[in-house]
């Protein structure tokens, strides 16, 4: 979608095309004027007092950007302020340019094509908790995938340090752990949760009961019936529904303690599934390894804003 624009001037760069919008914000494409080179930008623009909680995540999702350093997370390069009247009006973050659709958009069109997907969900994820972050929002509409299977973990904003304990309820309500509705402490088990809640999505296009329903009542119950996703999608491998299954728990001490975890064990239901793929193709199959792929000078475009606070 494109569009001209009259009113949105970014010194150094040239406004090339609209690409989405979201809560208080909206995604542009834009090129550096000197260098040719694409990017894009988030504009983040406060119109009443309340939006000052958006500029915030702006902020934080800058600042978690710049401790983190992998092929499968978005880089952010630059913030900056516009001010009027010395107030903080609007943020610009300059974004790594990305080309590709969100899995809430195109959902994978075989299980193996999930799980290589998801494996690198979960090497970035790993990686983030390594650095004693949390994403804390992990979902179908912040991962981008693009032809060449490139996939891209999008929008920090809801990151955080673990052990953190948020002061309002965030994330997204098919998705979102217990512990983040009942105000707990978060830690890598969060990203666990989100994890295999936004896998069990992919592989049966249903999204599991949480304790925030999208209607009615939090609820305070122990468990949540879930039907296993290999009842919903008959190719799920047995396997890789008892991960998702354990990664939902609602205690986190049920779950998978860590991403290094989940993604060990992602990565042995891909290998069984590529050996079995050979084995009834008769081809030989390459199989790349998420955890050494280095795609840093590949780009995905994001399509949308998936910025949700509730």
């Amino acid at each position: 979608m494109s569009t001209t624009v009259k009113t949105l001037e970014v010194p150094g760069y040239q406004v090339a095309q609209f690409l989405g919008s979201g809560a208080r914000s909206t995604i542009w494409k834009i090129r550096d004027s000197r260098t040719g080179d694409m990017y894009a930008l988030k504009r983040v623009v406060r119109r009443e007092t309340s939006d000052q909680r958006f500029l915030q995540q702006a902020e934080n999702e800058h600042a978690v950007a710049n401790r983190l350093d992998y092929p499968s997370i978005r880089k952010i390069y630059d913030i900056r302020h516009i001010r009027r009247w010395l107030v903080v009006r609007e943020i610009h973050l300059i974004m790594e340019y990305c080309r590709g659709r969100t899995v809430q958009d195109s959902r994978p069109q075989s299980v193996i094509n999930a799980v290589e997907v998801f494996s690198h969900v979960a090497a970035a994820l790993e990686h983030m908790n390594s650095r004693s972050l949390v994403h804390a929002d992990t979902k179908p509409n912040n991962i981008l995938v693009a032809d060449d299977g490139t996939v891209k973990i999008i929008d920090l904003g809801q990151s955080c340090r673990v052990g953190i304990i948020k002061k309002r309820i965030q994330g997204t309500p098919d998705f979102i752990a217990p512990e983040q509705v009942h105000r707990q402490p978060l830690d890598s088990r969060t990203d666990v949760f989100n994890f295999g809640a936004s896998l069990y999505w992919s592989l049966t296009g249903q999204a599991i009961p949480t304790v925030l329903p999208k209607k009615g009542e939090v609820t305070l119950k122990i468990d949540l019936i879930v039907t296993p996703p290999e009842q919903l999608n008959p190719n799920v491998p047995s396997g890789l529904s008892k991960l998702i299954n354990d990664c939902i728990e609602v205690s986190p001490a049920r779950r998978p303690q860590s991403m290094k975890e989940v993604r060990s064990r992602i990565e042995m239901v891909r290998s069984t599934l590529t050996r079995s793929r050979r084995a009834d193709t008769g081809q030989d199959i390459e199989v790349e390894n998420t955890s050494d792929q280095d795609t840093s000078g590949q780009d995905i475009l994001n399509q949308s804003i998936p910025d949700q606070d509730i």
